[in-house]
């Protein structure tokens, strides 16, 4: 049985036309149900029947002051996730701060298409939230192979590979 996603969108800033509601939903659920399938082939039974995420797009000011209150980091960047755990009625709740500027000024920088680079910050995002992280040499190389299936399934290639 797949968890249930209850998504929050918040727009505290100018953000890009083409991060609706239904594309940045449709890459949320997309990380969700790869995790999903995870959990199902291993026949580990997930640890949250549904999942309550806010993601929130700011402005530059706001994800540096989240930066330096949180990660002791003076600077903006491009994705912060804050995961609260499961409560006691199977729900995971999660925030996801994804900052406009920065994700444009990526795309630009990186000559990935807008969408591409929106989804895979959306995408790695939601895996944070999901328990996934890049500390550990392993555990990088784990969620970025995941990132790259998940994006693959999308026709987004690679965001690993620059030019």
């Amino acid at each position: 049985m797949k968890p249930e996603l209850h998504l929050d969108l918040q727009y505290a800033c100018e953000a890009n036309p083409q991060l609706t509601e239904a594309r940045v939903q449709n890459w949320a659920q997309q990380a969700v149900d790869a995790v999903t399938d995870i959990y199902q082939e291993a026949e580990h039974p997930l640890p949250y029947q549904q999942l309550e995420l806010t993601i929130r797009f700011v402005d530059e000011q706001e994800v540096q002051q989240l930066n330096l209150q949180y990660r002791q980091k003076d600077s903006p960047t491009n994705v912060l996730t804050f995961e609260y755990g499961v409560d006691e009625h199977a729900t995971l709740h999660g925030d996801i701060i994804i900052c406009c500027a920065v994700l444009e000024r990526e795309a630009q920088e990186q000559a990935k298409p807008f969408l591409h680079h929106a989804a895979h910050l959306t995408i790695h995002g939601v895996l944070h939230a999901l328990g996934y992280d890049h500390i550990e040499p392993d555990d990088m190389e784990e969620m970025e192979e995941l990132e790259i299936e998940i994006l693959h399934a999308m026709d987004i290639p690679n965001p690993y590979i620059t030019k």
